[in-house]
C-alpha cells in the first residue's frame, strides 16, 4: 500500500497573474519496517527545490514586467529579445526567462540601448545568501568538505564543486576588504579634533563612550610551529558601571589604523557621531596604547584599576605576613603593611607622584633587608620593583579612580576581560592551526 502526498504552491502577483505548482511525494508502508518514517532529506530537497522554482520564477517574471513600464511616460518599453538565465540559490538552481527591454524611444530619442532587469536584482547569478553560506563553510573547513556538506543537505547541483566554494570565499573576502578600506578612508577624513557637543542631560555618565580593550594570545598546538598571534578583544559602548556594555569586536590585525577603524565602526553603532568624549580602558600593554593616540579627540586613556590592584594585592599579603611573624629579619620593617596600603590609596586617588615617592624609600628599605636571606623580603622587593616600573610607564594614564567610581563611571576593562575569557578560556590560548 502506498500513500501519495500532493503539495500545492500558489502565488499571485500585483497584476493578478496566478502561478501554481504541485509536488508529489510517494510514501510506501513497506518502508516503515526499515525505519523510513516521515520525510527524508531527499524528499525535503525535492519540496524545497520545487518551492524555490515557483517563487523565484514568479518574482523574476513580476520584476521584469514591472521594469518594462517606463517610469516617465508609463508605457511599455520595446522588447529587445528573450534569453534564459540561471539563478543559483541555497535551494537549487532556477532557470528563468531573462527578457531585455529597450529604452523608451519617446523619452530617450536617438538612444538605442537595452538592459536586462534580472541583472539588477541578481548580478552575480547567485543569491547573496548562497555566497554568505558558501564563504562561511569555506572559511571553517576545507573547500572539498564544504562542497560536500552543501550537496549533502541542500539541493545543490554537482557543479558546486570545491573550486566554486574557493572562488566564492575569496570573492566575499575581497568584498569585506573593500568595505574595510572604505571605512578606513571615511575615518581618516573625519580625524579633525572635535569637542563634546552633546546637551547636559540627566545621567551625564552616558555622555562618555567607553572602549574596554584587552588582548588574547593564541599559540599553535604544535610546539614546533611558529604560527602564534595575538587577538585584540574590545567592547565599545556608553554608560557607567552596571549599564549594558555595548558591541564587541575581535581582530587579529594589530595595526593602529585597523584597530581604530574597527573601534569607530563599533562606536557608531552605539550612537557615536565623531564628537563625543571617548575613554579607552586597557591594561597598559604597548599594543593597546596605539588606539588612544589614533582616535578622534577628545580621547582619554585610563589604565584598568583591576590590573593595578592585582599588582598590589600579593604585596599586601606578603606585608601582612611579615608584620604578623615578628621575627628578627622582619623587625626592620614594622610598618611595611601600612606603607603598601598608603601606596594603594594614593594610586586609587590618582596621586601618582605621591605613590612613586612612597615606593622609592620602601624599595630602599627592602633592598637593605635582603641580606637576611628571607624569601618573603626578596619576593616583596621584586613585586615592588615591578609596580614602580609599571607606574612610571603608565603615569599619564593613571587617574583619580575614586572620583570616577563615585560618579558611576567605569574604572576597569572587565567587559572585555569577560568576553576574552569566555571566548578563549584565558589570556593564553591553545589552538590547532
Amino acid at each position: 500500500m502506498a500513500v501519495e502526498w500532493t503539495i500545492t504552491i500558489e502565488g499571485r502577483n500585483e497584476f493578478g497573474d496566478t502561478c501554481r505548482k504541485e509536488v508529489r511525494i510517494d510514501k510506501s508502508w513497506k518502508g516503515l519496517s526499515d525505519g523510513d518514517i516521515g520525510l527524508s532529506i531527499a524528499d525535503g530537497k525535492k519540496i524545497m527545490a520545487a518551492l524555490q522554482i515557483a517563487v523565484v520564477s514568479h518574482e523574476a517574471e513580476t520584476y521584469s514586467l514591472f521594469r518594462r513600464v517606463c517610469p516617465d511616460c508609463h508605457t511599455f518599453r520595446p522588447v529587445k529579445g528573450y534569453t534564459t538565465r540561471k539563478i543559483r540559490t541555497v535551494f537549487g538552481t532556477v532557470e528563468v526567462r531573462n527578457p531585455r527591454w529597450m529604452l523608451c524611444r519617446d523619452c530617450h530619442p536617438g538612444m538605442v540601448a537595452a538592459f536586462a532587469p534580472l541583472n539588477e536584482i541578481c548580478p552575480d547569478r547567485a543569491t547573496p545568501e548562497l555566497f554568505e553560506l558558501t564563504a562561511r563553510l569555506g572559511s571553517m573547513m576545507p573547500y572539498r568538505q564544504a562542497a560536500k556538506v552543501l550537496g549533502e543537505f541542500l539541493p545543490i547541483e554537482p557543479t558546486e564543486t570545491y573550486a566554486t566554494v574557493r572562488k566564492r570565499t575569496i570573492r566575499v573576502g575581497e568584498r569585506l576588504d573593500e568595505q574595510n578600506a572604505k571605512e578606513e578612508r571615511r575615518a581618516r577624513a573625519q580625524r579633525d579634533d572635535r569637542s563634546q557637543l552633546e546637551m547636559q542631560l540627566p545621567g551625564g555618565r552616558r555622555k562618555e563612550f567607553v572602549i574596554s580593550i584587552d588582548t588574547a594570545h593564541v599559540r599553535s598546538a604544535d610546539p614546533n610551529s611558529a604560527r602564534n598571534f595575538e587577538l585584540v578583544v574590545a567592547r565599545c559602548g556608553r554608560g557607567g558601571r552596571g549599564d549594558v556594555g555595548g558591541r564587541y569586536f575581535v581582530t587579529s590585525n594589530t595595526d593602529q589604523a585597523a584597530i581604530r577603524d574597527r573601534a569607530l565602526h563599533a562606536l557608531q553603532q552605539e550612537g557615536y557621531c565623531d564628537f563625543g568624549n571617548v575613554t579607552v580602558i586597557s591594561d597598559g600593554a604597548e599594543i593597546l596604547k596605539r588606539l588612544p593616540r589614533a582616535m578622534l579627540k577628545p580621547t582619554a586613556h585610563i589604565i584598568d584599576w583591576f590590573h593595578i590592584a592585582m599588582k598590589i594585592q600579593p604585596m599586601q599579603q606578603i606585608a601582612d605576613h611579615i608584620v604578623r611573624s615578628q621575627s628578627d629579619p622582619f623587625e626592620v620593617l614594622p610598618t611595611i603593611d601600612r606603607d603598601i596600603r598608603s601606596v594603594k590609596w594614593r594610586l586609587w586617588h590618582g596621586r601618582v607622584d605621591g605613590a612613586i615617592r612612597g615606593l622609592q624609600p620602601l624599595l630602599a628599605r627592602l633592598k637593605d633587608s635582603q641580606s637576611a636571606g628571607e624569601f618573603s623580603i626578596a619576593r616583596l622587593y621584586s613585586l615592588a620593583s615591578q609596580l614602580l616600573t609599571y607606574v612610571h610607564s603608565n603615569r599619564g594614564a593613571i587617574v583619580n579612580y575614586g572620583k570616577r567610581y563615585r560618579a558611576g563611571l567605569r574604572v576597569a576593562s572587565a567587559l572585555a576581560e569577560c568576553q576574552s575569557a569566555r571566548n578563549w578560556g584565558s589570556d593564553s590560548v591553545l589552538m590547532t592551526l
